[in-house]
C-alpha cells in the first residue's frame, strides 16, 4: 500500500500520517569497517512551531518524483541495499504512464508502446512478470501530400512519386550513417557533433535535399512523431540521437518495429508494480519545497515532513525543479540547460465504438 498524505476537513491543514513503516536492520557497505547496523528508516517528530509535528526522517538517497524514472531508481537503490524514501507530489504513481477506466473502456492516456530496442524496459517486464501483446493494425492508411491532397494505402511504401521515395532512402540511410557511428551515450562524441548541434533539424535538412516532400516527410518522423515538435526547435544532433537511441532511423520509420507490442494492464503497470515492491517508502501527495545540500548530505523539506540524506535523485521534470528551493542554488549551467529545454506537445485522443 502508498502512504497518502491526508489532509483536516475543516481547516484543510495537513495531518501526519499514521506511521506504517517496517524499520529492519541493514548491512550498510561504507558502514561495514566499524561493524554498524543502522537503521534504514530513522525517524523523529519534532513541532514546527506552527502547531503541527515535523516529521524527520533519515536514509541513504530520498528520490523525488515517482514517475517510471524515479522508482527505476529507487528499486534498484533498494537491490543494492540501500535505503531509499521517494517523494511524489501527485496523488498517484507513473507520472506520464497513466492508465485509467473511463465509461468502463481501459484507456493510456500516457505512454502505452513498447518496442525491441527498449532492452531496459523489457529487462524490467521480465522482472516484474508483466505480460505484452501485439497491437493491432489493421486496415488502410492516410496520408495527406504538401498540396493537401488525401489518399490511403496499405503497407509501409508511402503513396509519393519515385524521385520523392528515391530521396526519402537516400536521406534515411545518411541519418543511419550518422546514428551508427554515434554512441547514445556520449551523443557528443561523434565527429562533427558540434556542427550537428548549431543547426536545427529543419535546416539541416534543407541543407541536405532539395526536394521539399521528402524533407517534409523525413522530418515528421522524428519531429511530430517522436518529439512532438516542429524540426525548427530542436538541432539535427538530437534528431540522431533520437535515431541512434531507437538503432537506426530506419527503425523510427518502420511502424512494425517501433510500435510492437503494449502491456497488458496499461503501461503504468510498470511504475505500479514497483511501488507495491517498495512499500510505504512511497509517499504521495508530498510536494518539496525546499532542498538544502552540501558535497555529502541533502536535506529534503515538504511541508511537515523533513528527510535526510547522502544523496539525491530528482526524477522530476525540469519545469517542476524551478519550483524547489535549492540552499545553496544549484550551479548555473544546471539553470541554464534547463531554462533553454524545448518541450514538446501533443494531444491524445481516445475514440471508443459502440
Amino acid at each position: 500500500r502508498l502512504r497518502r498524505r491526508q489532509h483536516d476537513r475543516p481547516g484543510g491543514r495537513r495531518r501526519r500520517p499514521p506511521a506504517r513503516g517496517r524499520p529492519h536492520a541493514l548491512d550498510d557497505p561504507r558502514d561495514g569497517a566499524q561493524g554498524l547496523r543502522r537503521t534504514p528508516h530513522d525517524r523523529a517528530d519534532h513541532d514546527t512551531g506552527r502547531g503541527t509535528l515535523m516529521t524527520q526522517e533519515k536514509v541513504d538517497v530520498v528520490v523525488v518524483g515517482a514517475g517510471a524514472t524515479g522508482l527505476s531508481a529507487a528499486h534498484a537503490l533498494v537491490q543494492a541495499g540501500r535505503s531509499v524514501v521517494v517523494l511524489e507530489a501527485r496523488d498517484r504513481v507513473g507520472g506520464r504512464l497513466w492508465s485509467d477506466t473511463v465509461d468502463g473502456v481501459d484507456l493510456e492516456l500516457g505512454g502505452q508502446w513498447v518496442s525491441p530496442d527498449q532492452t531496459a524496459l523489457l529487462e524490467m517486464l521480465d522482472t516484474l512478470g508483466l505480460d505484452t501483446f501485439e497491437r493491432y493494425r489493421e486496415g488502410e492508411s492516410v496520408y495527406v501530400g504538401l498540396d493537401g491532397r488525401r489518399s490511403t494505402f496499405t503497407g509501409e511504401q508511402l503513396p509519393v512519386a519515385p524521385e520523392v521515395e528515391e530521396e526519402m532512402e537516400r536521406l534515411t540511410a545518411r541519418l543511419d550513417e550518422l546514428a551508427a557511428a554515434m554512441d547514445p551515450d556520449r551523443p557528443w562524441e561523434l565527429p562533427g557533433a558540434e556542427d550537428l548541434d548549431r543547426v536545427t533539424f529543419w535546416a539541416w535538412l534543407q541543407d541536405q535535399t532539395k526536394e521539399p516532400e521528402a524533407r517534409d516527410n523525413i522530418a515528421m518522423f522524428i519531429a511530430q512523431a517522436m518529439l512532438t515538435k516542429p524540426a525548427h526547435a530542436f538541432s539535427a544532433l538530437q534528431a540522431v540521437l533520437m535515431a541512434a537511441s531507437a538503432g537506426s532511423f530506419s527503425h523510427l520509420v518502420d511502424s512494425e518495429f517501433i510500435l510492437d507490442k503494449r502491456v497488458v494492464g496499461g503501461l503504468q503497470s510498470v511504475p505500479l508494480r514497483l511501488a507495491e515492491r517498495l512499500g510505504d517508502v512511497v509517499r504521495l501527495g508530498v510536494d518539496v519545497e525546499k532542498v538544502t545540500w552540501s558535497r555529502d548530505s541533502v536535506t529534503v523539506r515538504a511541508d511537515d515532513l523533513e528527510v535526510s540524506a547522502r544523496a539525491l535523485v530528482l526524477a522530476v521534470p525540469p519545469t517542476a525543479v524551478s519550483r524547489v528551493r535549492f540552499d545553496p542554488p544549484l550551479p548555473a549551467i544546471q539553470r541554464e540547460t534547463r531554462q533553454h529545454q524545448s518541450f514538446g506537445q501533443v494531444i491524445k485522443l481516445h475514440i471508443t465504438y459502440d
